[in-house]
């Protein structure tokens, strides 16, 4: 196999033809980058984790003559929040770049690296192309600002304040920017208190089922 390199925009029409194409990926809901509410991100993720990126790895396959890669994202669970992770977790991606030289890039998804904390909504890990609610929606990483205070962002890393943000759409590029520097961090949601509500989502949802 000779290197090469493959890119996906990943633009409205392309998404579907791609889901469609490569996995047959399950709930039509798992097929789209719209933003959720929280309380369907909350209820129709697999299970919900804090976790510590430690290992990353990459496999190319063939798939008629042409290559396919994968990247592979091993996570330390540091908290189980709604559903039951396996005992190991770790997340398959459509794209990456192989030890062989074969690339293949999912544009305007969240990458991952060894040491990213994340709140991670996962959803159709194996099955679908990126195993995550929505894809880009459903990665909210863990950071800390010049005081040392934990807080949560959106993927593209501008401080989230309310969970009713989890609905609008992602800013990118310079838009992001210019968010991410008018943000007060000390505004944002610590992860603790994200959890919680996480969690009282999924159990007012447990409670309503058994009415």
């Amino acid at each position: 196999m000779t290197p090469s390199r493959l890119r996906f925009p990943l633009r409205p029409a392309a998404i579907c033809h791609l889901l469609l194409f490569c996995v047959l990926l399950g709930p039509l809901l798992a097929t789209t980058v719209q933003p959720p509410p929280f309380e369907q991100l909350v209820n129709g993720s697999d299970y919900i984790v804090r976790a510590k990126v430690t290992g990353i790895r990459y496999a190319a396959t063939e798939r008629n003559g042409r290559p396919w890669v994968h990247t592979y994202v091993q996570l330390e669970v540091l908290e189980t929040i709604a559903g039951q992770p396996p005992a190991t977790v770790e997340l398959r991606l459509l794209g990456g770049k192989a030890p062989n030289g074969d690339e293949m890039r999912v544009e305007g998804v969240p990458e991952f690296k060894v040491g990213d904390e994340d709140v991670l909504f996962v959803h159709g890990n194996g099955r679908n192309f990126y195993p995550l609610y929505a894809v880009m929606h459903g990665r909210y990483p863990i950071k800390k600002d010049a005081a040392g205070r934990e807080y949560i962002a959106r993927s593209n890393d501008v401080p989230m304040a309310d969970v009713a943000e989890v609905v609008l759409p992602l800013a990118q590029g310079g838009a992001a920017r210019v968010q991410k520097n008018v943000r007060r961090t000390s505004d944002a949601l610590t992860p603790a208190a994200f959890i919680q509500q996480i969690k009282q989502t999924r159990q007012e949802a447990a409670d309503h089922a058994q009415k």
